[in-house]
């Protein structure tokens, strides 16, 4: 099989450097490849997809991939790749760090000195919390006592209302105890991300963002949110760890001529500014936006294509610059900031 490199994560580094660890596939070093002051922390990898893996394979490459990124964390701040990222020589490993450059240092300095903290927080008897919301609530109490005397053949329906009432009761609940606990964790972090919970046991799954100094504060939060709920939610708190859920990056490969086709949608050629292709879309959107024609099916079609056309110049733009080619040459490759 074909050996490519892959991609851990970007670091600030001129020089080539070495570190003491087995790469994702086991053997082989994780070294550096630079470009002026920033790195990419690779190895030398089969170019395979890993998306087509056995699950017991892929659960043991993503824990090292993870555990290769964590141990460069302690020396540098990392931008982390997503798993499974590979370039085929170190010529395209430089292409991706010279075209994010700016980028990618902005990302840096953004994240320097950060760390992630992952929360959960789960109702410690769920049953419980169910039971307290049937007794607590005054529309469900009334209908229990109303059917209580009827016999179960005449129940059903009720029975069923019930249990839709006590779900919403408990996801109004939730909503309110996650707005309240992430609030509260958020006055020391400086940013969050919230992802789905799990389950209906799950009241908060969230990321959150702060400054190494403040670790021992947000510690202290969680001590208190512990001690509020009184043992009635239980808190799991994973971290430190490199900034997953703020600034994970991708690799996405396109064709010359997707760009260029991208760019005569918008009307727009070489040279162009950012501030440029926003003034196009805004003027094609004004014009095309199919709110203005709801049954025009054309019409919704070509402001999908040329909304998607308007995201990919950005994101070329915001990369260094529209690369206007000979749509015979080979594909374009660019790193993005994957979103949540």
């Amino acid at each position: 099989m074909e050996e490519g490199r892959y991609i851990y994560g970007i670091i600030e580094e001129s020089e080539r450097k070495s570190f003491d660890l087995g790469g994702v596939d086991g053997d082989g070093e994780v070294y550096t490849i630079t470009h002026r002051d920033i790195a990419c922390a690779v190895g030398n990898s089969p170019l395979r997809d890993y998306s087509s893996m056995l699950k017991e394979d892929l659960g043991r490459s993503l824990v090292k991939h993870q555990s290769i990124i964590e141990r460069v964390m302690e020396d540098y701040t990392v931008i982390p790749m997503k798993f499974g990222t590979l370039a085929c020589n170190d010529d395209e490993v430089v292409q991706i760090l010279e075209r994010g450059y700016s980028q990618f240092k902005e990302l840096l300095t953004r994240m320097d000195c950060r760390i992630e903290l992952d929360v959960a927080a789960t109702w410690d008897d769920l049953n419980n919390c169910i039971k307290e919301i049937g007794n607590e609530d005054k529309q469900i109490k009334e209908l229990k006592a109303a059917i209580s005397a009827r016999p179960p053949s005449e129940t059903l329906q009720d029975k069923i209302k019930i249990g839709m009432m006590i779900k919403d009761a408990l996801d109004k609940k939730r909503e309110k105890e996650q707005a309240y606990i992430e609030d509260f964790l958020k006055e020391v972090a400086g940013d969050s991300q919230t992802h789905q919970v799990m389950d209906d046991t799950m009241i908060l799954n969230c990321a959150f963002l702060l400054e190494k100094a403040k670790e021992p504060d947000f510690d202290y939060r969680l001590k208190k949110l512990d001690e509020k709920y009184e043992q009635r939610v239980h808190f799991k708190c994973v971290g430190p760890l490199p900034p997953y859920s703020f600034a994970t990056c991708q690799l996405r490969k396109m064709s010359y001529g997707e760009i260029n086709e991208a760019a005569r949608l918008l009307g727009l050629e070489n040279g162009v500014s950012l501030d440029q292709i926003k003034e196009s879309y805004r003027h094609f959107a004004q014009k095309n936006h199919p709110d203005t024609d709801p049954e025009n099916s054309r019409l919704r079609d070509d402001f999908e294509k040329t909304t998607k056309a308007y995201k990919l110049l950005t994101g070329c733009c915001q990369q260094g610059g529209i690369p206007f080619e000979d749509e015979k040459k080979e594909d374009f490759i660019m790193a993005e900031i994957m979103k949540p």
